[in-house]
């Protein structure tokens, strides 16, 4: 049942460290546009079938796969959706329809999904792209990394380590916060 999550929150991402995984639990995904979203620009495509990810998961195991593959899986890469092992999957891939500016569209976080390539590029598209993650041990523990990453400036887990803002004058500190960020990063207000 994908929509059951009591034990969701106990998987550990961080057994190979690197910075392709999302360490916190998200129930769900979204976009809400900031511009006028057009059909090959850029838009979300998805594989609107709920059994998809089951069928990622369990696609190294099938008859026709070599012993020694898994489907182009591989410690510290996100999980490949590929026309090699998973044709059906690719051609199930579905554009949204065009979005308008504050257009919000939201997916389950199972829901196999990409950005589509930008062809003959008509101006720029721009997305607010948001997780829904609710509080719970796991999304606080990574709140308290993202505090103290914030206190020196630099980048939180889960992001390339670029450190851009540790010697930046003036950069937002936790002194910036108002309440809800406070909260947002587990910090008593």
């Amino acid at each position: 049942d994908p929509w059951h999550a009591a034990h969701r929150t106990e998987v550990e991402e961080y057994t190979v460290d690197n910075t392709t995984k999302c360490s916190v639990f998200r129930t769900f995904q979204g976009w809400t546009a900031l511009s006028d979203m057009l059909p090959g620009q850029g838009l979300l495509h998805v594989v609107p079938i709920p059994e998809a990810m089951a069928y990622v998961l369990l696609r190294p195991l099938l008859d026709d796969v070599p012993e020694d593959e898994l489907c182009g899986v591989a410690p510290g890469r996100v999980l490949p959706v590929s026309e090699q092992w998973h044709p059906l999957l690719i051609e199930a891939l579905t554009s949204i329809p065009k979005l308008e500016a504050g257009d919000s569209v939201w997916w389950h976080c199972d829901v196999i999904h990409s950005v589509a390539p930008v062809e003959n590029q008509q101006g720029w598209g721009n997305v607010m792209y948001i997780p829904a993650a609710p509080m719970c041990e796991k999304n606080l523990a990574y709140a308290h990394k993202v505090k103290a990453a914030l206190e020196k400036g630099a980048s939180p887990g889960d992001f390339p380590r670029e450190d851009y803002e540790t010697n930046w004058e003036g950069r937002f500190t936790l002194a910036d916060l108002n309440i809800h960020g406070k909260r947002a990063l587990g910090m008593d207000v």
